[in-house]
């Protein structure tokens, strides 16, 4: 092993208490992190399942109303275009 090599283990050998401890303390963080999301999913769901359950419920079952609409101005137009076509 080079030097460089053996240096480099003697500082992990004389940290590896500390490093532990920090790799510990990132995969419990890590956790938190991944279970909260979790949690934010599953709530997020339950609302959207809740929001549309209450929302089918409190629409009423009347009969849409009709609109009237005046068609005449579109008769015009397109007697309009076939006679410009025909002629």
């Amino acid at each position: 092993m080079s030097q460089k090599k053996v240096d480099a283990y003697k500082e992990y050998k004389k940290n590896k208490e500390q490093i532990l401890k920090r790799e510990k303390r990132m995969k419990k963080i890590e956790f938190g992190v991944i279970v909260a999301i979790c949690c934010l999913f599953v709530g997020w769901f339950g609302y959207s399942v809740y929001e549309s359950a209450t929302q089918k419920a409190n629409e009423t079952t009347e009969a849409p109303v009709a609109a009237e609409v005046d068609m005449n101005a579109y008769g015009d137009y397109v007697n309009s275009l076939q006679a410009t076509f025909s002629a």
